[in-house]
């Protein structure tokens, strides 16, 4: 496992990353860096036509990719913490990220490790699974580094939730997962 700098020495110059969150390893990168978003893709194997959460540290963190102040008041009832919510996505985030959406999944994490990592980049990271796409969520690093190589894993514990957020629309309500 890696420091917090290795780490974002790797997230910085474009390359996969490992994290632990609130309940489940994530694979993340630079939200803001297509060809980082297209080889995390590819590394899961997962379908362009889904999307990625966005995982911060700070409300601002937000705002330049979704309308997150037109929804505050509702998204601060359950951040931070582990909800992630669809929002409403400006046209400037990569549409690999919306995927099929004209939303953006969120979340204000309250995880120690996590707005740490979020905090020293500047901004959030691309938050998915720590797995091939329809395979089980690997346990930890050792399983990481066996499938994703090429990943750097980042030294930590999970946040002691037993599955992944609640993903939850915030214009019509709707749970999702």
């Amino acid at each position: 496992m890696s420091s917090l700098g290795s780490v974002l020495q790797h997230l910085k110059s474009g390359k996969p990353i490992a994290y632990p969150t609130e309940g489940v390893w994530g694979l993340g990168c630079d939200p803001e860096n297509q060809d980082a978003i297209e080889n995390l893709l590819r590394l899961k194997a997962r379908s362009h036509e889904k999307g990625l959460i966005l995982i911060g540290s700070k409300f601002e963190h937000f705002l330049n990719f979704s309308y997150v102040e037109d929804y505050k008041d509702k998204l601060l009832s359950k951040w931070p913490g582990p909800h992630t919510w669809l929002v409403p996505s400006k046209s400037n985030l990569c549409p690999l990220i919306r995927g099929n959406n004209d939303k953006v999944a969120l979340r204000l994490s309250n995880h120690q490790i996590v707005c740490n990592l979020c905090d020293a980049f500047g901004g959030p990271v691309v938050s998915t699974s720590a797995n091939k796409e329809g395979q089980p969520t690997l346990s930890g690093p050792d399983e990481i580094l066996e499938y994703f190589p090429e990943v750097k894993v980042l030294n930590g514990k999970l946040g002691g939730l037993e599955k992944p957020s609640t993903i939850q629309d915030v214009v019509t309500d709707i749970i999702l997962r």
